[in-house]
């Protein structure tokens, strides 16, 4: 699979980061891969990408930078009078490279999208991915574990001005991987995980999620999609997977931020309003119908005094490491977690 990526995008920007490398596609719009040992960590639609439909959503894989919210008033994926569709600038535009060194890639586009509103703003999309430092994944470090990962800013750079009332947005990062079945999602919050969830998005996961002190557990798989927002008034610090069948662990971090608002992403009407939600985190549950999962971070909306966006930035770091089953799951107790 990392060789089509390569044959599918031969100018695909490359970095080294711990046991592996970190790869950025301006042909794929922007996405982010990671590769362990030549064996692609991240889902990728090698087929689909080779032949992309220039209607339909291409969904390929690796991690994209999406504007929220998906739906509501707002929304970016429902034009004025239609249905779910994903627009060009982040359907189909690819970016261009900014920065390409061994310690940073950037890549950036302009694009123009048009909210559920009839409002249409001007964007600069822009990404820029470093590779692990010292330090930043010191538990995988402690167990000897074969690891790979990256640090993202992600930004939504508006162009002109625009009042909240027309349109708002934030950065909302989705990484998805291969699997369902027999994946465990978890997570961690300072404020106690009890009702740290929500879950207004596809409908209640029931005994798929369960609560354990500052520790919550979503069992992936099943026969229909799902998914769970984690809320930032329960002070998320991280969410990760396991995936037993790959001997893979992937964790997703975002800082706490007090220099926003929280709005809700969801794809649906949005009843309780665009602030009727405030997620920090999300975990979408592709079910045995997609066979695939996200980790996802959010990123608050911003304005100024007199309510108008300022940029959107969302800072993330990503680790994705390998090793035997009984080292992964004593990498998770390091962090509460036992499966």
């Amino acid at each position: 699979m990392l060789k089509k990526l390569h044959n599918i995008d031969p100018e695909i920007l490359t970095m080294r980061s711990g046991d592996g490398n970190i790869l950025v596609s301006n042909k794929l719009q922007g996405r982010i891969f990671a590769e362990i040992d030549d064996v692609l960590m991240h889902r990728f639609l090698a087929d689909l990408a080779a032949n992309p439909d220039p209607e339909e959503f291409n969904n390929l894989g690796g991690n994209s930078l999406w504007p929220g919210p998906e739906g509501g008033d707002f929304a970016f994926n429902y034009p004025p009078n239609g249905s779910w569709y994903v627009q060009k600038g982040i359907n189909q535009l690819p970016t261009v490279t900014e920065v390409a060194n061994g310690q940073q890639i950037t890549v950036y586009k302009d694009i123009e999208l048009l909210n559920r509103k009839g409002n249409t703003v001007k964007l600069r999309f822009r990404r820029s991915v470093m590779p692990l430092q010292n330090g930043d994944f010191p538990e995988g470090d402690k167990l000897g574990l074969k690891y790979t990962g990256y640090r993202s800013v992600d930004e939504l750079i508006p162009l002109e001005k625009y009042h909240c009332s027309e349109a708002i947005w934030c950065a909302w990062s989705l990484e998805q991987f291969p699997g369902a079945e027999g994946i465990s999602g978890f997570g961690r919050c300072r404020n106690g995980a009890e009702n740290c969830a929500n879950s207004d998005f596809y409908g209640d996961p029931g005994e798929r999620l369960i609560y354990d002190g500052n520790i919550f557990k979503f069992e992936l798989g099943g026969p229909k999609r799902l998914q769970i927002g984690i809320k930032a008034s329960a002070r998320p610090d991280m969410i990760g997977a396991l995936d037993r069948s790959r001997k893979m662990l992937a964790l997703r971090f975002t800082p706490e931020r007090c220099d926003g608002r929280y709005i809700n992403i969801a794809d649906n009407d949005q009843p309780s309003g665009p602030y009727g939600a405030e997620d920090m985190f999300s975990i979408f549950n592709g079910s045995q119908e997609l066979d695939f999962f996200e980790l996802e971070t959010i990123a608050p909306m911003s304005v100024d005094a007199d309510g108008f966006l300022l940029p959107g930035k969302l800072e993330s770091k990503s680790i994705i490491a390998t090793a035997e089953l009984s080292e992964l799951t004593a990498c998770m107790e390091e962090y509460g977690v036992k499966m």
